[in-house]
């Protein structure tokens, strides 16, 4: 694959990249120290020190308004992302390079971007479903969505690997490059 980047190749990138991880900071952050539960517990725990009870109910409802700050970046995130991804999308096809893999490290590579595209607009196309999609489908829309986590750890992991393999092997600098552009 090309290992000169574009202006355009690297704000795009970086712009997805740093989206990306910021949401998953989000999801990470509600699924652990932010859980409603976890933190509807501290609530009915510092507030009977102070000889106030309140429900659990009470609590959940705290909660999740404590939390909703957090939630609302995830959104907000997630439309910039959502048009992040569709000019990375329109620029791609715009500049289409052909490009025909020919070894099989460069045929997997092409298959887990086309994948993880594929997928990333599925988690964008969800997100919108959930928060403008009709009822009859929010459910459904949230599932897949909630899903998506784990796609994005693997394609993570398996974008960190490939750069330290590349790195390590035949193409030294392609990070400085993807940072600096070609020098």
């Amino acid at each position: 694959m090309k290992t000169s980047y574009t202006l355009t190749d690297r704000m795009l990138h970086w712009a997805l990249a740093f989206a990306i991880l910021f949401i998953l900071l989000t999801v990470f952050l509600r699924l652990n120290w932010m859980e409603k539960n976890h933190v509807a517990g501290i609530l009915i725990d510092k507030l009977s020190a102070l000889d106030i009870t309140i429900s659990k109910d009470q609590a959940i409802k705290i909660a999740k308004q404590i939390r909703k700050p957090m939630f609302d970046w995830h959104i907000y995130v997630g439309y910039f992302t959502a048009g992040v991804f569709v000019l990375r999308m329109l620029f791609h096809i715009k500049n289409k390079k052909s490009f025909s893999p020919v070894t099989s490290r460069e045929k997997f590579q092409l298959w887990v971007y086309r994948i993880f595209y594929a997928l990333l607009g599925t988690t964008l196309i969800t997100g919108l479903l959930i928060k403008f999609g009709p009822n009859s489908i929010h459910k459904l829309a949230e599932d897949i969505h909630k899903l998506t986590l784990y796609y994005m750890i693997a394609f993570l992991v398996l974008h960190f690997g490939g750069i330290l393999l590349a790195e390590l092997g035949s193409k030294k600098g392609i990070v400085s490059k993807m940072i600096g552009g070609e020098k």
